[in-house]
């Protein structure tokens, strides 16, 4: 990321939004925070798109918001300056947790043993840079997802939740910052599950162990989240444009498509002499 000075803010640009601030580190406001255009709705009418051109001479170029046009993003004017400027931008989310927090469940049971870890993360919001790719066709022309082929918006679906679908990008959608990135990044993950049965001593004893236990464990088995990316354990990993970089104290939360956390399985023998 590019790094832009301030008297109380700086400011770090993704590659994908070229000279825009994705993050915005200012006095006041949380380490990170996501920082852009936030949508308020899409210019559903021919009627709403000339009131609010109004006051501006169309044919000589001006607008209320460049690019603006049917099924497009509309953004809040946040200044009331009655035009979408550079100003406008605001904090629009947060990716540091309200709180995270680690449940331990255990049970014995006869020569049987079971156990549980769930952790979880409330309250951080992650900017899902892979909508980027996926639900916008001037971005990439290659694999889309589900939201862009079936809920863009179209004369018949003005509650749809991706802008129409047009073969070129716009200010309006594609090209600059804007809240439809910005997701609710809380989670609740089985991190681990293992379950044992310890061989009873007369059954062992002639073989001159000690104890013998076997037992099967899960990793990650399941994770709750309303996060649509493909994992919302995201963490420094995928921030930078580098989905193996790491990412900085001062821009995480981005997720740019980092490998999910796998699921694993596994059994053993747990052998004491």
């Amino acid at each position: 990321m590019n790094i832009s000075q301030d008297a109380d803010y700086f400011g770090q640009v993704q590659n994908r939004f070229e000279g825009f601030n994705t993050v915005r580190n200012q006095v006041g406001h949380p380490v990170s925070s996501f920082y852009g255009y936030n949508i308020i709705g899409f210019w559903d009418s021919q009627q709403e798109l000339e009131k609010a051109n109004a006051d501006f001479d169309v044919d000589d170029g001006e607008s209320y918001q460049d690019g603006m046009a049917l099924g497009r993003f509309r953004y809040e004017d946040t200044d009331g300056d009655g035009k979408i400027t550079p100003s406008d931008r605001t904090f629009i989310g947060n990716p540091n947790p309200d709180f995270t927090y680690g449940i331990n469940f255990g049970l014995n049971y006869k020569a049987f043993d079971f156990s549980m870890f769930w952790y979880g993360s409330q309250g951080n919001d992650i900017w899902n840079q892979v909508r980027w790719w996926t639900d916008f066709y001037p971005s990439f022309a290659g694999a889309k997802s589900k939201t862009m082929m079936y809920d863009s918006w179209t004369q018949d679906n003005h509650n749809a939740k991706a802008p129409i679908l047009e073969k070129n990008g716009s200010f309006s959608t594609n090209e600059v910052p804007n809240s439809y990135y910005v997701e609710d990044g809380s989670y609740l993950r089985l991190k681990n599950i293992q379950l044992g049965y310890t061989i009873p001593e007369e059954v062992i004893s002639r073989t001159g162990l000690k104890s013998l236990r076997v037992y099967v464990q899960a990793a990650n088995l399941l994770t709750i989240t309303n996060y649509s990316g493909p994992d919302p354990q995201i963490g420094f990993n995928s921030a930078n444009n580098d989905p193996n970089g790491g990412g900085s104290s001062t821009s995480f939360g981005i997720d740019e498509g980092a490998y999910p956390t796998p699921r694993q399985f596994s059994i053993g023998i747990s052998i004491s002499y």
